[in-house]
């Protein structure tokens, strides 16, 4: 197990692409490989995540923390979330499209919204057999070849037209007319909205937000801008005021301090290029 935090991507193949982009692995021979913790930000998906070494523990409004299930949901998140390891860490996670865990969870998306609740209980599945597994396959491609046999299994019909409206949201950077996304689809706006969130776990106007601020780490971090106002106006913001209040709704903090006092897990997932890596 090595002493500094290692990460790894690998992407998803064959049918269940569709519905999830990527498995990642995190690994450190202790808490002290992650000595500050890290932040969870928006960024319009969600996740499955196996901890197989030490839980993860999860900062309370009122400071405290509390320690997490070793099996976990994240479901859409619109605001930060801090956590931190206990112990030695060895994480296995499954990032998903927008509307991709719908196609393995049952019932509506929307009741996890802003939540990290216990994997086991949402599946209503007793997944030690499958992490005892995850524990003995050491090398990641192993690990992402026994995840595909197992989502294989619960993949279930999940609303098509919904994976659509949320991809052609993706392509326009958020930048589209709701109403006008609901015309083309052949729905009215609260029968889009009422879909969209089952399907996605938040509303179409609210993952449109979500999108241009994942939008504006890909700008700043493929560029060495420096001046917030060009990056906001870029990502589609009407102002900078605009820009700054959903950066400080979403994140909690302002963009110049988060990219300098980015932790290294944070950095992983905010960085471009490791949303596509294919590392090994």
């Amino acid at each position: 197990m090595p002493e500094r935090l290692q990460f790894a991507r690998l992407p998803l193949t064959g049918t269940l692409a569709a519905h999830a982009e990527s498995c990642w692995f995190m690994r450190g021979a202790s808490a002290a490989a992650l000595p500050d913790g890290h932040r969870i930000l928006p960024d319009g998906c969600m996740e499955f995540v196996f901890q197989l070494g030490a839980p993860f523990l999860e900062r309370n409004a009122d400071g405290g923390w509390t320690e997490q299930p070793v099996r976990l949901l994240v479901g859409q998140m619109t605001k930060r979330v801090e956590v931190r390891p206990a112990g030695e860490i060895d994480t296995v996670g499954l990032h998903f499209r927008p509307a991709g865990a719908a196609a393995f969870v049952d019932g509506s998306m929307k009741r996890f919204l802003d939540r990290i609740v216990d994997l086991d209980d949402v599946l209503g599945e007793d997944l030690v057999p499958l992490a005892a597994r995850l524990r003995e396959a050491r090398s990641n491609s192993s690990r992402r070849t026994l995840l595909l046999a197992w989502l294989q299994t619960r993949l279930r019909p999940s609303d098509a037209l919904m994976a659509e409206a949320s991809q052609r949201l993706q392509q326009a950077s958020g930048h589209l007319d709701i109403a006008g996304l609901g015309q083309a689809l052949g729905l009215g706006e609260r029968q889009l909205r009422r879909r969209f969130e089952a399907a996605v776990g938040v509303a179409p106007k609210r993952f449109a937000r979500l999108l241009r601020f994942q939008r504006v780490f890909e700008q700043q971090r493929e560029s060495d801008a420096t001046a917030w106002a060009q990056v906001a106006l870029e990502c589609g913001y009407f102002d900078q005021a605009h820009f700054n209040r959903d950066f400080r709704a979403f994140s909690g903090i302002a963009p110049r301090r988060l990219l300098a006092d980015a932790d290294p897990l944070t950095a992983f997932f905010l960085s471009v290029s490791s949303k596509i890596s294919e590392t090994t």
